[in-house]
């Protein structure tokens, strides 16, 4: 009720080596079928297919949609431990029990469903991000159309936003702090290099658990670490100044917004 268009999407790998037809697909597709070592690693990886309701590589059909349409899509997955996936979708954002985002975890043998109201045309990606599936085909392509006359409710024009962003290289010490160091240097035993990471790991708890209890660290001590908070409001624009002071190529992306 309230969905406009409804998508299953079943993300499995299918092993062609168990097949009662390889045999006579050997015989048929191979220019010599005496060279064939089924056995061969090569081989075996090559018959696994990365696939999205049995399809590869882009080829699967009739994900298209309307812009602001709702759209639920019901996700499963289906075989070994291998088929851990990590299902992303380019483009739009999805809402996934109350939350906004862009991708999900897909475990073998459990589904989810995922709503998504898209608001950009064009042609987008829906891909599995697990490096092997990526590769092994495990890529499609769902289209947003502007099949209706839409008018967007007057908004009141907001305000511009102006953000100068920089990318530096700096040395970072992954522990600053040195007083909570163990004074161990001679470690002989596997038990020794135990005892020194359990002081560690507990020092870096016990520092999170002060600055979120609003300790003396202030907040943003514990946001160095991250992108930086860029803050907007519905109907703002936002003008991003993006300086690249580093040695090596980067660039910046707005996900899920109006370019």
């Amino acid at each position: 009720k309230g969905i406009d268009r409804e998508f299953y999407l079943l993300f499995s790998i299918f092993d062609e080596n168990d097949s009662w037809y390889l045999n006579k697909n050997i015989e048929a597709f191979t220019g010599d079928p005496s060279k064939v070592d089924e056995k061969d690693a090569d081989f075996m990886e090559s018959n696994k297919m990365h696939a999205v309701n049995g399809y590869l590589y882009g080829n699967l059909p009739g994900l298209t949609m309307c812009k602001n349409d709702k759209i639920s899509w019901h996700l499963i997955g289906l075989g070994s431990h291998y088929d851990m996936h990590g299902v992303h979708f380019q483009g739009n954002t999805i809402n996934l029990r109350g939350i906004t985002r862009d991708g999900l975890a897909l475990f073998p043998h459990l589904s989810g469903t995922a709503l998504m109201q898209p608001d950009r045309v064009g042609t987008f990606k829906v891909v599995c991000r697990t490096f092997d599936h990526f590769v092994g085909g495990m890529k499609h392509l769902y289209e947003v159309s502007s099949c209706r006359n839409t008018t967007r409710a007057q908004q009141q024009p907001g305000t511009m936003r102006i953000y100068y962003i920089a990318a530096e290289e700096i040395e970072w010490d992954y522990a600053s702090n040195k007083s909570s160091a163990p004074k161990i240097y001679n470690i002989s035993s596997f038990e020794e290099r135990v005892k020194k990471k359990k002081v560690k790991n507990a020092t870096i708890t016990s520092l999170r658990n002060k600055i979120l209890k609003g300790s003396k660290y202030p907040q943003e001590f514990f946001l160095k670490t991250s992108w930086p908070l860029l803050h907007a409001e519905v109907g703002d624009s936002v003008l991003i100044v993006f300086k690249n002071k580093a040695s090596r190529p980067y660039s910046i992306s707005a996900h899920g917004i109006e370019e």
